[in-house]
């Protein structure tokens, strides 16, 4: 199969290489007469391993060739046909040979290298080739063509090898690119096949030009082994474009990148896969789904009612099953049935498992060669050093292949890294039956049991890689698988064998390519073990649903008789019944609701409390006097009737109150009295008003008609007060108040000053109703107006009455004289030796010299001036100027002169 898809990739991208190359790359050839029209060997190619029939006789053996335009015209046994250029000019036709690796064309006239390449750059190699004869039957009869260069890298495809097409597929090209290593190339073509029959092919229009492949790829995947397993795989293979390929990446499920395309350890899922070349093309393929087989389907999720039941189902698998439950559920009692019935409690989840583990263990001895040679057998020749040239059909049991043998690839084992694998220089016999590695000893097995044998196999060298088929107990397991084209790249080969009735299993691989260019190879971690059975599970949850209990609005207490509406046949929540008693409207009663069936629901229940009149009781109220305050009746009775009261309290007369319960309490209306006292005013003998500071008495503390309380505030006799009598409690009285008037003596200055006479003045704020009475020093009566004329000095009286209260002032007058002196005369005489104004109240003197300089000044002043400044020096002869602050009377401004000489 893998051969198969592989020659199929190869015509895909052949043929869009033959699309892709332009005219300039045509241009560039580097080779003569490709199209063999120009001569025969010795004419731009080489034919060297084979013989040329020349004439042609119709007949040919094995080994011959000739350049015709016809191949029957070589053998009348070969299909007649035109050349691949234009169907009548000439082409190579090969009789083939029975001995492998026999050259067929080299570059070059003279079989060497052929120069003109440019170091670095990529060039591609094109031929055609086709069947000529009809005794082809298959792979093993097609001929086999394998590329050879030398002075080249980056060789792509990596298989060297190439069958020719069948002999009705006509002309099929051929191409490898590949990259100078120096400015002259070795390139030629071999044959590697042996078959005596059906080995015969042309070839036409070879041609070497600059460019490459058409960038391509190809996957091949395998799916997981069981739902729960990661061994499923991916593996691209690319072709064309320019080396080195650069890194594979593996998006989806899961991520990967590596740089050998071989994705593994995949669960199953949906993945792309992108690739680039050295010239950063890129090759992408999505939508790769991974799909595990034969995995359960079970029943969906279901919600039932508490109490239901319902069956599960599940398919797939090993059709055996075993279900659980958790939690426990007593009701599966079936748990190896596909269709259990369950009629869990709760919500439950169920589990439904299929399948058993198969046992792990490798039954191959020695499968990874950690113990060296031991536990296989094989028919090449182990050998410890076959440098420098090699030794084919050998091996060794080695870390590294490049230590064994240096033109080798360098590589570690797949079980570790560092560990030991088989390593194999290929056989070449023809017949493809050396035992490459086989059991030691018969592997004890069980009849009728699955079992995988696998390997892992790595090519070590480039070229035609090696061809492996398993056979045991003599029978394959398959056609060959074809090792990696790329070296030290690890693949899994696998394989199911059923022992049937086996009871014991000889195991060998062959490696069926015989050519002696890349058939190099390395195998590790060999095992054959029991075939994993998968283990199956899935789980599906019964939700359980409790029933709905029905809701209703409660219904309120009634009174005995009062009439019922019917309750409601649907609930608050929906569900629709009926209810059972019949309404009772004389005793509390339970009435339950059952719904109607088809629901997920429960009965219910709802009581309607039926209640007896009661009577209203209240503690009473005392006795209260009239405009007592009255608290607000209870609004709830003693024994839990709520309602009101009527009429509206009332505290001036006794009243007889009524309680009407609230509706719905089955209650009767209570009543409640109030008795009101009469309120008595306590009288009392009024005071007479008295002057402030008088003598006041204590005030009664029983009134006139006998009622005994307190007075309030205190007496006051210095202001008319109001005093509140508050009688003694549980009397039934009211208070009352008595004011008594208390008189302000008058308030009155004096005032003396001359207006012409000197006159003293009463000077009030509030004369009205006044009486006045002045006295002279000698206590007699001299005026009864509010002023007074006087002439002499001495202490004056003066008595004000008014409202009946009367006070007295005194004032001492020490000067009656009315005139302000003109001047000073400071010389000692007792005359006008000082400015004298001791008479006149004077609050502020200030004397100025004639330039307005303020020279004195004196607050309170008397007669303190005698002619001196402030800082008590003499002033000077002449006028001087005075402003004069009188406490009683107006400022006066005036002149007075000092004059010492007088």
């Amino acid at each position: 199969m893998k051969k198969q898809l592989i020659t199929s990739f190869r015509k895909t991208y052949l043929i869009l290489f033959l699309f892709g190359l332009s005219s300039t790359a045509l241009n560039a050839q580097i080779l003569t007469n490709g199209n063999f029209e120009s001569g025969g060997s010795g004419n731009g190619f080489l034919t060297s391993d084979y013989t040329l029939i020349n004439p042609l006789t119709g007949t040919s053996n094995p080994g011959f060739y000739a350049r015709t335009t016809n191949p029957a015209l070589m053998n009348s046994t070969f299909n007649a046909g035109g050349d691949h250029t234009t169907g009548t000019g000439n082409m190579l036709v090969f009789d083939g040979a029975t001995a492998p690796n026999r050259f067929i064309w080299t570059a070059g006239s003279t079989g060497g290298t052929v120069p003109g390449f440019t170091i670095g750059q990529s060039y591609v190699l094109s031929y055609w080739v086709k069947s000529v004869s009809n005794q082809v039957t298959g792979d093993a009869t097609r001929a086999n063509i394998s590329a050879f260069f030398v002075n080249a890298t980056n060789i792509n495809p990596a298989a060297l090898d190439h069958l020719a097409p069948l002999p009705a597929e006509g002309w099929q090209q051929v191409s490898y690119s590949f990259v100078p290593t120096a400015t002259n190339v070795l390139i030629r073509l071999k044959t590697i096949s042996v078959a005596a029959s059906g080995n015969d092919f042309a070839i036409d229009d070879v041609s070497v030009v600059p460019g490459a492949l058409p960038f391509t790829g190809s996957y091949v995947k395998t799916n997981p082994t069981c739902p729960s397993t990661t061994d499923g795989s991916i593996t691209v293979t690319l072709a064309g474009g320019f080396l080195p390929y650069g890194s594979y990446n593996l998006t989806g499920t899961v991520t990967q990148t590596n740089t050998n395309g071989i994705f593994s350890n995949l669960p199953a899922g949906t993945y792309t896969i992108t690739a680039t070349d050295s010239n950063n093309q890129v090759y992408t393929q999505s939508n790769i789904v991974l799909t595990a087989p034969n995995d359960l389907v079970i029943s969906g999720p279901v919600t039932i009612c508490a109490g239901q039941s319902t069956q599960l189902s599940v398919s797939g698998g090993l059709n055996t099953y075993t279900w659980t439950a958790s939690p426990a559920d007593a009701s599966l009692v079936s748990p190896n049935s596909a269709t259990p019935t369950v009629s869990p409690t709760v919500t439950t989840t169920y589990t439904a498992t299929s399948g058993a583990p198969s046992n792990p263990a490798n039954l191959v001895e020695n499968g990874d060669f950690s113990s060296g040679i031991s536990g296989f057998t094989t028919e090449y020749t182990q050998v410890d050093n076959p440098n420098p040239f090699g030794v084919q059909t050998s091996y060794n049991i080695v870390t590294n292949p490049a230590a064994w043998f240096t033109p080798f690839s360098s590589c570690g084992d797949h079980t570790t890294g560092t560990g030991y694998m088989m390593a194999f220089d290929g056989a070449i016999d023809v017949t493809g039956n050396v035992k490459a590695w086989c059991t030691a000893s018969p592997i004890t097995v069980q009849p009728n049991k699955s079992y995988t044998f696998s390997y892992y196999v790595a090519s070590i060298s480039s070229g035609s890689p090696a061809k492996l088929e398993v056979t045991i107990n003599g029978v394959s397991l398959g056609a060959p698988v074809t090792a990696p084209f790329t070296t030290c790249t690890w693949t899994l080969q696998s394989f199911t064998w059923n022992s049937g009735a086996n009871t014991t299993a000889n195991i060998c691989i062959y490696d069926r390519e015989f050519s002696s260019g890349g058939n190099d190879f390395a195998i590790d971690d060999i095992s054959l073990k029991e075939t994993v059975t998968c283990i199956y599970t899935k789980t599906v949850t019964v939700t359980v649903t409790p029933a709905t209990v029905p809701t209703f609005t409660a219904v309120a207490a009634i009174c005995s008789g009062a009439a019922l509406t019917a309750l409601p046949t649907t609930s608050n929540n929906g569900i629709t019944g009926t209810w059972a008693p019949a309404l009772n409207n004389t005793a509390t009663t339970t009435y339950t609701f059952t719904p109607s069936s088809g629901t997920c629901t429960t009965t219910a229940t709802l009581q309607i409390v039926v209640n007896q009149p009661v009577t209203p009781t209240f503690t009473a109220v005392a006795a209260i006097c009239t405009g007592t305050t009255l608290n607000a009746l209870p609004t709830t009775s003693n024994n839990g009737i709520a309602g009101s009261w009527s009429p509206a309290l009332n505290n001036a007369a006794t009243t007889a109150y009524t309680f009407t319960p609230t509706a719905g309490q089955c209650a009767v209306n209570g009543a409640l009295t109030i008795q009101v006292t009469p309120t008595t005013t306590p009288t009392f003998t009024a005071v007479a008003p008295i002057c402030t500071g008088d003598a006041l008495l204590g005030l009664p503390t029983t009134s006139n008609n006998s009622i005994n309380g307190l007075w309030s505030p205190a007496l006051n006799n210095t202001a008319t007060t109001t005093y509140t009598f508050t009688p003694d409690t549980g009397q039934c009285a009211a208070t009352t108040t008595l004011s008594i008037q208390v008189n302000a003596l008058p308030q009155f200055t004096i005032s003396g000053g001359c207006s012409g006479l000197y006159t003293l003045s009463a000077i009030q704020t509030e004369p009205s109703g006044s009486t006045y009475a002045w006295y002279s020093p000698s206590e007699a009566q001299i005026g009864t107006d509010a002023t007074v004329v006087i002439t002499t000095p001495g202490i004056y009286s003066l008595v004000v009455t008014q409202n009946g209260c009367s006070d007295s002032q005194n004032l001492e007058v020490l000067n009656t004289l009315c005139g302000i002196q003109k001047g000073i005369s400071v010389n000692n005489d007792g005359l006008n030796d000082d400015f004298d104004l001791a008479a006149y109240n004077v609050t502020n003197l200030t004397i100025f010299n004639r330039y307005g300089m303020k020279v004195y000044t004196k607050s309170n002043y008397n007669n303190e001036w005698h002619g001196q400044s402030d800082k008590g020096d003499e002033l000077p002869d002449g006028t001087y100027y005075y402003v004069i602050n009188f406490q009683d009377t107006a400022t006066k401004t005036g002149w007075i002169y000092i004059n010492r000489a007088q």
